[in-house]
């Protein structure tokens, strides 16, 4: 896998791991490890271990208790979402592996960027059984207008997904300053994707 540009297609790799740490590497160097993170699908903490314990503070969330001295939620991401403050973290990690997208906009609604300020993002993206059967997630619908029923969808999830991301980023009133991207080897069509965005505005420290 190699990582370039904004906008320039990615080489794939087939170690999902790998891929998936690597991005969550480059996000943090990105960003800056004094910041905080939010790790909606905690698990067993790989990811943590990994990458998210060199942040300066991590919280998780996770459905199934995790014993391993980590500050977890155990609770439906989505409802924790809505009912904490987010302002204090700076990265976000959703790694589903179906849709990313619910908690993407909640996110959006519910974490304002401040003009010149930097956002990490990471995305897990799996839709693809959907895709294949013209099925577009809710989620989607709401970020790119698409609907379900468009035939061929399976054939065009990277392009579904760009528009998602630009969806995003308009409604969180941000540009896209930075993304790495991975292309898993399943038939799930797993895309693993990390973002930095920007806050539009003039930054009020310039």
């Amino acid at each position: 896998m190699s990582f370039k540009g904004l906008g320039v297609k990615t080489d794939n790799n087939p170690q999902a791991f790998r891929a998936k740490v690597s991005i969550r590497k480059s996000v943090l160097d990105a960003i800056g490890a004094d910041k905080g993170v939010f790790d909606a699908f905690a698990g067993s903490g790989e990811m943590y271990s990994a990458v998210w314990k060199a942040a300066a503070f991590y919280t998780g969330c996770d459905q199934k208790p995790q014993r391993d001295g980590r500050l977890l939620f155990c609770a439906d991401n989505r409802r924790v979402m809505r009912a904490i403050d987010l302002a204090p973290f700076s990265i976000f990690d959703f790694d589903s592996y179906g849709s990313p997208w619910v908690q993407a906009i909640i996110l959006a609604d519910r974490r304002r960027v401040a003009a010149g300020e930097q956002l990490g993002l990471v995305l897990t993206e799996g839709a693809g059984f959907a895709y294949k059967s013209n099925i577009v997630p809710e989620a989607i619908t709401i970020l790119t207008g698409l609907r379900t029923g468009i035939v061929g969808l399976s054939k065009k999830q990277d392009a579904v997904i760009d528009k998602a991301i630009a969806g995003l980023a308009r409604r969180m009133s941000c540009t896209v300053e930075k993304r790495w991207q991975a292309e898993g080897r399943t038939g799930a069509s797993m895309r693993y994707i990390g973002l930095v965005l920007k806050g539009k505005g003039l930054d009020p420290q310039t």
